[in-house]
């Protein structure tokens, strides 16, 4: 039986567990199974979960939030021009983004495969694909 999610809790124990992905975590509509095999759903509008957050099924069973780890790609780059241009393309994508010095890291999303595609054609940029926890730069993301 599919359970719905009554309110989101903190500093709370937490009977189960669940790990989300990034972009689950930005979800406004969240189906989900946790590791004990309770599926549930939640509808919570524009708030967004965070790692600790304890949800309380409307039966009373609880589920803590656990960061999962995403596909990534790290972008290294040799040349400024070709590392802002990337960046600026990227953010006209409205993708998150982690910007480091002549490094980005993105999340693999179907709008970024060309770019990718791009890059790995280059010589100055090195581009690595790997799983990992993403963490973008603060209050980068957005939505209209």
């Amino acid at each position: 039986m599919i359970q719905k999610i009554v309110e989101i809790q903190h500093g709370i124990y937490a009977k189960d567990c669940v790990e989300l992905s990034w972009f689950d975590m930005k979800k406004p509509h969240l189906t989900a199974v946790s590791k004990e095999g309770v599926e549930f759903v939640l509808k919570q509008g524009s708030q967004h979960l965070h790692t600790g957050d304890v949800l309380v099924c409307e039966n009373g069973h609880t589920i803590i939030i656990q960061k999962g780890m995403d596909n990534i790609y790290t972008l290294e780059f040799e040349v400024s021009l070709l590392f802002a241009k990337t960046a600026y393309e990227i953010g006209n994508r409205h993708q998150p983004i982690c910007i480091e010095n002549m490094k980005i890291t993105v999340l693999e999303d179907v709008s970024l495969q060309d770019i990718i595609a791009h890059l790995e054609t280059e010589k100055a940029v090195h581009v690595t694909k790997t799983t990992g926890y993403f963490t973008q730069n603060a209050h980068a993301h957005h939505t209209h």
